[in-house]
């Protein structure tokens, strides 16, 4: 016949642990939540903007648009897994990726118009 303290005890246990529990379910929870892309949106825009125009205006090889692209990495101060994870959460999230492309449009047609302004 079990003990009946080992019985009391037990449910004890749980009924204490509770708040830990639920703790560490709270944590999983924000944990996983979206915490949005390691680039903002605006920085981002003009990076991929600008290695579009990299991509389409050289003529270099694949080793010289490496470097390039390392370049271009070097002047927003982002790492290529930055970049890397950024792209991932856009295409994700293809209402974001949507809306991404339509800013950048827009920042392309701004450029254009800058340059016809200039003499």
């Amino acid at each position: 016949m079990p003990n009946v303290n080992s019985q009391k005890l037990v449910p004890n246990l749980i009924r204490d642990q509770k708040p830990c529990f639920l703790l560490i379910l709270l944590f999983f929870f924000l944990s996983a939540c979206d915490k949005g892309p390691p680039i903002a949106e605006e920085k981002f825009i003009k990076l991929y903007v600008d290695l579009l125009i990299v991509q389409d205006t050289t003529t270099a090889g694949p080793e010289s648009l490496d470097s390039i692209k390392t370049l271009v990495f070097k002047r927003y101060g982002i790492s290529s897994g930055q970049y890397d994870e950024t792209l991932n959460y856009y295409n994700s999230q293809p209402e974001k990726w949507t809306a991404f492309f339509d800013s950048a449009t827009a920042y392309v047609e701004r450029l254009k118009q800058d340059s016809k302004k200039k003499p």
